[in-house]
């Protein structure tokens, strides 16, 4: 009668067979590859990042003004993705749309390559492929999305493996503080390195006076960038918004940052986000009474806690913990099952990598020759009607657009064409922004809204012809309709 010994020793050795980790990692692996690879591109925010990246291109100097509204024009603007920005212009300028795409794939493949260095150097590699699965069922869904704040989701995880390595030395610290300055350029969440170099600092692995060195570099690192402490600023408005602040705004009324007890399967993109997180925000609790493990459950805890503030960041706790949970797994899998580890060079996740190049190279390829430039656009959105709508509107139009293809329309039609808010939330004063949002969700009365509108000297409105926006665009008329949108004047 076998004892439950037994069957954790029998499940240790077969989490130590490389070749069953590389077989089962390989199935996500290939379809994480082709998920990112080929899926088409929309995200509201990604179409305005590609117009500033294409603009700082052509003049040489990153924007400090709204210039792509007329309600703000000279209202100050930090763009902490300018990096991001030119990245986007230039696979553009390369590629087309399917650039996008291609870039997508390779965050994508830095996120896998992150995760499966940290977890298979700390664990047997069953351990390992397990987290690459679970990564991939739970979070998967957003990676399609082409937004920096999920592209950038490979730097964390990047920096979390380089912190927490445990043969940490001067080496590391300055990739380390490379990896820092380049994010600090590429993504307003660039204070996380931070953190994660404090929290490694108790690491009891590791070239102490190297991790030191790592955050000190860090620190310094995030200075350089074209907007001084204005950048450290933004980050901070954000983080701990102010009741008087614009933010506050986007706080209340973007869904992704709501708190995640407001509404919360409204806010995830599957209820397995929540199903996976749950027990994985209760493992560091448990942690915290192992001296050895306390850093990384501090680290967690803290990241969940962020989570359930902002919901935004859930995917970022949940990666996170899978990265950082693997080698107290291993250590209590070990002890379990009087089963050591053995220590193998990790030859199975180079081969799982390769064949990540090898099916989004491939995939994105074939279907780059398959499909049509416009088909690289998310057909779902409508985009080719508002496209239509847009080009029809006469040269110097002053437009209201709602928000979702507010991006969309600064991308195609500006300087014909300006509006009158977007998704750059932070770049309008909260007056503007409390009136973009409510005449976006219909809160205005008409007689309200065409008030507020003739004062502001809106000259067009793009909206979906059925919405909630409808209500407060009542004593306008339809000049011209496209599938659901229409294009309204006064």
């Amino acid at each position: 009668m076998s004892t439950p010994s037994d069957s954790w020793s029998r499940l240790a050795r077969r989490a130590d067979d490389p070749w069953v980790a590389a077989a089962l990692a390989g199935c996500f692996v290939a379809l994480a590859a082709w998920q990112a690879a080929t899926a088409p591109v929309w995200a509201g925010d990604i179409w305005w990042i590609l117009r500033a990246g294409e603009d700082l291109l052509r003049d040489g100097a990153v924007p400090h003004f709204n210039r792509y509204s007329f309600t703000s024009p000279a209202h100050p603007w930090v763009m902490h993705e300018w990096l991001f920005g030119v990245t986007a212009a230039l696979l553009v300028r390369l590629c087309g749309v399917a650039g996008l795409a291609l870039g997508r794939a390779s965050a994508v493949f830095v996120i896998v390559a992150a995760l499966l260095r940290r977890t298979a150097r700390d664990a047997r590699p069953g351990v390992a492929a397990s987290a690459l699965a679970i990564a991939f069922i739970a979070y998967g869904a957003r990676w399609e999305s082409p937004r920096p704040v999920g592209m950038l989701l490979g730097a964390a995880l990047a920096a979390l493996a380089l912190a927490f390595d445990p043969t940490f030395s001067t080496r590391h610290a300055l990739a380390y503080a490379g990896l820092t300055l380049l994010w600090t350029n590429l993504h307003g969440s660039y204070p996380l390195a931070i953190v994660f170099a404090a929290a490694a600092l108790f690491e009891p692995s590791g070239d102490r006076r190297a991790r030191r060195l790592a955050l000190l570099l860090a620190l310094v690192a995030t200075c350089v960038n074209p907007y001084g402490l204005s950048l450290h600023d933004l980050v901070r408005r954000y983080l701990l918004g102010a009741p008087d602040d614009s933010v506050a705004l986007v706080h209340d009324r973007i869904r992704e940052w709501w708190p995640l007890w407001r509404s919360p399967l409204q806010v995830v993109s599957t209820p397995l986000e929540l199903l996976v997180g749950a027990p994985l925000a209760l493992v560091p609790i448990v942690l915290l009474r192992s001296r050895r493990w306390r850093p990384r459950a501090v680290l967690l805890i803290a990241l969940a806690l962020l989570a359930l503030r902002h919901n935004r960041h859930l995917q970022l706790f949940g990666l996170s913990a899978l990265t950082l949970l693997a080698a107290p797994v291993e250590a209590w899998l070990a002890r379990s099952s009087g089963v050591p580890r053995i220590a193998r060079t990790p030859a199975w996740t180079r081969l799982l990598l390769v064949l990540f190049l090898a099916v989004a190279a491939a995939s994105w390829g074939v279907t780059r020759a398959r499909r049509s430039a416009v088909g690289w656009i998310e057909p779902s959105t409508a985009d080719e009607d508002v496209t239509s709508l847009l080009a029809s509107t006469p040269p110097g139009a002053r437009m209201f657009v709602t928000l979702l293809f507010s991006g969309f329309a600064i991308e195609r039609a500006y300087p014909s064409v300006t509006v009158f808010f977007d998704t750059r939330n932070d770049c309008y004063p909260a007056d503007v922004l409390r009136l973009g949002f409510d005449l976006d969700a219909g809160r205005l009365s008409s007689i309200a809204a065409a008030r507020a509108l003739r004062e502001w000297r809106v000259t067009h409105a793009l909206i979906a012809c059925e919405s909630n926006a409808a209500r407060s665009f009542a004593r306008w008329r339809v000049a011209r309709r496209a599938g659901q949108y229409c294009l309204l004047v006064p």
